[in-house]
C-alpha cells in the first residue's frame, strides 16, 4: 500500500479569465496576510480588476481555491497538496487507521490518475476495476490535472463497509462501479515453520503502536529463533508511532533527526521499550516502503540492529504536515527532511537493502519472504 503526489495547469481562450480570477483571489487572501507597501500593491490591483476586468469570474470561493493552488505551484514542494472539504474532511480519520481499502495502486501518467495494479480478489477486483483504467471521479468529486494523489488516495479510502463510486474511463468507454471499501489491516502476524516469527506492518498510523506491541508479544510468548518484519507495503504515516514502535526493537539512542528550515533540528530518540531489542531482526523492504517506514528502515540499517532485505524503498525522504486553512479545507506541506541516525537523507534514491533480492512476480511464492526466513534459520543451526 502506498502512498504518492503531484499538480498542473490551463490554456487559451479564458485566460483573460483566469488571470483576472487569480489575481483578484490573491488580494482577498494576501489583504489579510500581509503588511506594508506589498499588501498596498496587491490592494490597488485588486480594485483595478474590480472595475476593469471584463472577464466573467467565477465564484469567490473557487477563486481562493486557484489562488492557494498558485502560491503551491511557486512553493518548490512537490507534496504540497490544498485537501478541499470532502477531502479533508477524510484525513483525520485515514492518519488515525480508521478507514478502509477497496485493493488497488495508482499514479499518474499525462495528469491523469491511472491504475497500475489491482490486489486479486480485493473489492476492486471483484468489481470490476482493471489496470488501465483512468479514474475520473470517486464520490461525485471529479479529478483534473491540478489532483494531487493524496487527494485520490483520501478519497478512495474512507469508511469501511462504504462503497467508493468510482468512475473510469477505459478505452472509448466510461463506466462506474462502486466496490465496497473493507477493513485495512495494519498489522498482521504469525509463525512461519521452523520457529520464525513474522510480522507485517502496513501503516505508522496513530492507532497502530499497541496492536504491534501486542503482536510483538504473541510472538516472542513462542520463543522463536528470529524475527521479520515486513514493511514492503507499509505507505507510513505519524513520525511519533515511528518512534514509539522503533523503541520495541531498539532500547535506547538516537532514532532519527527532523531538520527543519533554517537549519534547526528535532531529535527522536527510543523510549526505553524494548521488549523485541534482542531477538536476530530481519527487515523486508522494498518499493513500496514509504515515507515513515522508510525512517523505521534506515534506523534499523545505522542502528545494525537489523539485516534489510529485498529491494531500496521509494526514497522520499521528507516529513509532511496537514494543517486546517479556513473551516473546511487542510493545507499539506513539507516541513522537513528526516536524517538516519548518522545522519544521513535518503531522498532520491532511498533505503538500500543489506541484502539484494527480488520477487518473482511470475510465481505464487514470496521469493524474499523465504530468503529471510533461511537466512534466519542459516543464523540458529540446530
Amino acid at each position: 500500500m502506498k502512498i504518492q503526489v503531484t499538480r498542473k495547469q490551463i490554456a487559451n481562450a479564458g485566460l483573460l479569465v483566469i488571470l483576472c480570477a487569480t489575481w483578484l483571489a490573491i488580494g482577498w487572501i494576501v489583504r489579510g496576510w500581509a503588511m506594508g507597501p506589498d499588501a498596498a500593491l496587491v490592494e490597488q490591483a485588486r480594485r483595478q480588476l474590480l472595475t476593469q476586468c471584463a472577464g466573467e469570474l467565477p465564484p469567490n470561493r473557487e477563486l481562493s481555491y486557484a489562488a492557494i493552488r498558485g502560491m503551491l505551484d511557486r512553493a518548490g514542494d512537490p507534496y504540497a497538496t490544498l485537501l478541499e472539504p470532502p477531502v479533508a474532511s477524510r484525513f483525520r480519520d485515514d492518519f488515525e487507521g480508521q478507514s478502509g481499502a477497496i485493493g488497488l495502486h495508482f499514479e499518474k501518467v499525462n495528469d491523469e490518475i491511472v491504475i497500475d495494479a489491482v490486489s486479486p480478489g480485493e473489492p476492486a477486483d471483484r468489481a470490476g476495476l482493471r489496470a488501465g483504467d483512468v479514474i475520473l471521479a470517486v464520490d461525485g468529486v471529479e479529478f483534473d490535472a491540478d489532483t494531487a494523489l493524496a487527494e485520490v488516495g483520501l478519497l478512495i479510502r474512507g469508511p469501511a463497509g462504504e462503497a467508493a463510486h468510482v468512475v473510469v474511463r477505459r478505452g472509448d468507454e466510461t463506466l462506474k462501479f462502486a466496490p465496497v471499501r473493507q477493513e485495512r489491516p495494519t498489522v498482521s502476524a504469525r509463525m512461519l515453520p521452523g520457529q520464525v516469527a513474522y510480522m507485517a506492518q502496513y501503516a505508522f498510523t496513530t492507532n497502530v503502536t499497541p496492536q504491534v506491541e501486542r503482536a510483538l508479544q504473541e510472538l516472542l510468548a513462542q520463543e522463536p529463533v528470529g524475527l521479520i518484519w515486513d514493511l514492503r507495503d507499509n505507505g507510513g504515516g505519524s513520525m511519533d508511532t515511528t518512534r514509539d514502535v522503533l523503541s520495541y526493537f531498539i532500547e535506547d539512542g538516537l532514532l532519527f533527526t527532523a531538520e527543519m528550515q533554517g537549519g534547526r533540528r528535532r531529535e527522536f530518540v527510543a523510549q526505553g521499550d524494548g521488549i523485541a531489542a534482542d531477538i536476530p531482526l530481519v527487515v523486508l523492504i522494498g518499493e513500496g516502503t514509504y515515507s515513515a517506514a522508510e525512517t523505521a528502515a534506515a534506523a534499523i540499517k545505522d542502528r545494525e540492529r537489523g539485516i534489510l532485505i529485498g529491494g531500496a524503498t521509494y526514497g522520499k525522504g521528507s516529513i509532511l504536515t496537514t494543517v486546517p486553512i479556513g473551516q473546511d479545507c487542510m493545507l499539506q506541506m513539507t516541513v522537513a527532511k528526516w536524517l538516519s541516525p548518522s545522519g544521513k537523507w535518503y531522498g532520491g534514491p532511498g533505503v538500500p537493502p543489506d541484502i539484494a533480492v527480488d520477487d518473482d512476480e511470475s510465481t505464487e511464492g514470496d521469493e524474499v519472504l523465504d530468503f529471510a526466513v533461511d537466512y534466519i534459520q542459516e543464523l540458529n543451526p540446530e
